[in-house]
């Protein structure tokens, strides 16, 4: 399958006419930011589904103590100036590793929420493989970055998704990885100590089947 070729807008950049649509980026991080990022991903849902979407959210650890710390010791970084180069060289890291390591994927999308966080999704290549090099990823921020990124990632099942559940699915794949990240984070400070730069793996899911496990659920209660 030939992969799809969009147009990238930068800060300062106005939208010309590309028949094959426009991706807005964040213009710190130049990774594709959010909604842009969602309303794409949810677009291709079902056009790549059928041959199983990965998905993985990273989040910077430790970025509030960075930026606190650098606060203290130079006064002219002002915090989340420190803050701000640090997502700076994630975002190069991010898209310089997307360029190479995921150059053999059909589709590939690299974004941010709009905070300290990256967000890679890709199909086209296996469950080990996408993993693999997302420890790869997370292995070169915590090289060239001043604070490391901790990963949670997921492959949605080989299935198909409607056009018009894509918007559910797409949302219920991110939250389960976005809760499985912060639960991690959660648990290493009850333990006394931050992530650094670590990644979970929830395997391959599939959604019908926790969608159906969590209405049996529900109508327990009732």
């Amino acid at each position: 399958m030939k992969r799809p070729r969009f147009a990238y807008l930068r800060l300062g950049e106005t939208p010309a006419h590309h028949d094959n649509g426009v991706l807005y980026c964040d213009p710190l991080t130049s990774l594709v930011a959010y909604p842009s990022f969602e309303a794409h991903l949810v677009q291709m849902l079902p056009v790549f589904a059928g041959t199983g979407l990965h998905v993985a959210i990273g989040d910077v650890d430790g970025l509030r103590e960075y930026v606190s710390v650098q606060r203290s010791s130079d006064p002219a970084s002002f915090g989340h100036l420190a803050g701000n180069a640090c997502m700076r060289i994630i975002g190069r890291v991010t898209t310089r590793w997307a360029e190479s390591e995921l150059a053999d994927t059909v589709f590939q999308l690299c974004g941010t929420f709009g905070g300290d966080e990256v967000i890679a999704a890709a199909s086209g290549i296996s469950h080990e493989l996408f993993a693999d090099r997302i420890r790869g990823l997370c292995q070169a921020i915590k090289v060239a970055a001043p604070r490391p990124c901790s990963f949670a990632l997921a492959t949605l099942e080989a299935d198909g998704v409607t056009p018009d559940g894509a918007a559910d699915a797409y949302r219920c794949l991110v939250s389960m990885v976005d809760a499985r990240l912060f639960q991690e984070k959660e648990q290493a400070r009850r333990n006394g100590h931050g992530l650094d730069g670590f990644v979970t793996d929830l395997g391959i899911v599939d959604l019908h089947e926790r969608a159906g496990r969590a209405s049996g659920a529900t109508g327990g209660r009732h």
